[in-house]
């Protein structure tokens, strides 16, 4: 666990926000795979980085770690208005290794799943 003080909260909850925008802008437009993935890759950063804001501004402290059940645990104690939160962090979670380390390219499909539900961690975020 990392402490975290409301000002690096809401500075994670900035990161989050911009890193789903980006993220919907690159589907907007018609894309390549590529694209596609970078899209992917760019919705878990900003689920992750929500997670953060959300167990920060009300815990004070975030999961830091390779361990990233640990991050939707800890997320699952916090009362943000959404009890499916967690769910949606470990959904986005599970899709981290390929979109950030694998050659193998993530379908469109998928990628949009990944922005819907980073979607609503960022939402949830900016509702604290």
């Amino acid at each position: 666990m990392t402490d975290c003080t409301s000002e690096q909260a809401r500075a994670r909850r900035a990161q989050a926000r911009a890193f789903l925008d980006v993220a919907e802008l690159v589907l907007e437009e018609p894309s390549t795979q590529s694209e596609t993935h970078v899209a992917a890759a760019l919705a878990v950063l900003a689920a992750i980085a929500a997670a953060d804001a959300i167990c920060g501004l009300r815990l004070g402290r975030y999961s830091r770690g390779q361990d990233h059940d640990q991050a939707a645990d800890l997320l699952a104690t916090v009362d943000a208005g959404d009890p499916s939160l967690a769910a949606k962090l470990r959904r986005v979670l599970a899709a981290k290794d390929t979109v950030h380390y694998s050659p193998r390219l993530i379908a469109r499909n998928d990628a949009q799943g990944l922005i819907r539900a980073a979607a609503a961690l960022v939402e949830a975020a900016e509702r604290l």
